[in-house]
């Protein structure tokens, strides 16, 4: 077993790089950041995918070659990434305890899921869920086939439960026709996650046909959660991270807050309304970090009949 050792590109220091420098030293000197899955030679897997980015980013073993390069490329210009993949995490436990306890929320449709960061299943999403709220559905949805073979293989995340849907978010008709899908349950709300890069990969355009469509299928009491990379505190660092990321033919599109406040419309915002990603739940470890930290905010919007549900 071989110690990986990140360094970060020679620049001016600023608020941003010196944060991300600090969390990146963390984060990298646990177990899980010493070794990382077996080297394939599948197709699949010698494109970069954004799931398997964030799990390398976050110390896992489901990412390869082509992950990794792209990765340390762009925790070379906006090295504060690291720190929001690692909040975003945090953040989605948070938010389906908090859906389920204010709102009694109970299913959920996880769009974009990703993987787990280090190859155990304690930092699963279905975990706080179940704990929260026994007898909770999660339905993940993720066009990486790493997910599907790790959805297959995770011994706690069972298929009844935690179904998985192998398929782009994007092309949403899809996603909400599927046999999994469709299991829930329409007289009961549904949480609705789009964290981390989900909606980020998708044009303006896309990103409100897929809220729209969502919203129309949505029960009564639903909810929409999405976390969202920003320019707004590092512009620099977001530029040149998309730059990095359409080289590697994955979209990277951040947005203002004004934006992202446009695209969850008119569904209403939960309070604290739009605001940058550590600071959203009040529980969050790291809401003592300035908003500059994640590069990302955070919302919730709530279906408009949900005060009468």
């Amino acid at each position: 077993m071989t110690t990986t050792r990140h360094t970060h590109a020679t620049r001016t220091p600023d608020p941003c790089q010196q944060l991300a420098d600090t969390a990146g030293q963390r984060s990298n000197t646990g177990p899980a950041a010493l070794h990382h899955g077996p080297d394939r030679t599948h197709s699949w897997a010698s494109r970069p995918s954004s799931a398997r980015i964030a799990n390398y980013l976050l110390g896992g073993r489901h990412n390869y070659p082509a992950d990794r390069q792209v990765a340390n490329r762009v925790r070379a210009v906006a090295p504060w990434v690291e720190t929001a993949v690692l909040i975003n995490r945090v953040h989605g436990h948070l938010t389906v305890a908090a859906l389920a306890s204010e709102y009694g929320i109970t299913q959920f449709l996880d769009l974009g899921s990703g993987l787990l960061p280090t190859g155990t299943t304690s930092d699963e999403l279905h975990e706080p869920v179940c704990a929260s709220v026994p007898g909770a559905r999660i339905v993940h949805v993720d066009s990486d086939m790493a997910m599907a073979r790790h959805t297959r293989t995770c011994p706690t995340a069972s298929p009844r439960s935690h179904p998985f849907v192998h398929a782009d978010f994007r092309n949403i008709f899809s996603v909400l026709k599927a046999p999994a899908v469709q299991s829930l349950d329409p007289g009961k709300p549904v949480g609705i996650l789009a964290h981390g890069g989900a909606l980020g990969a998708t044009s303006a355009a896309e990103a409100g046909f897929v809220l729209n469509q969502v919203r129309s299928w949505a029960p009564p009491g639903s909810a929409i959660s999405m976390t969202h990379v920003t320019a707004d505190f590092c512009e620099r660092e977001a530029a040149a991270a998309a730059r990095h990321l359409s080289k590697a033919e994955l979209p990277f599109h951040p947005r203002s807050g004004t934006e992202i406040a446009q695209q969850l419309a008119p569904w209403p915002l939960r309070r604290p309304g739009v605001v940058a990603l550590s600071r959203y739940h009040q529980g969050n470890p790291h809401a003592h970090l300035p908003d500059h930290a994640t590069g990302t905010y955070a919302a919730i919007a709530l279906h408009p009949d949900h005060a009468h549900h």
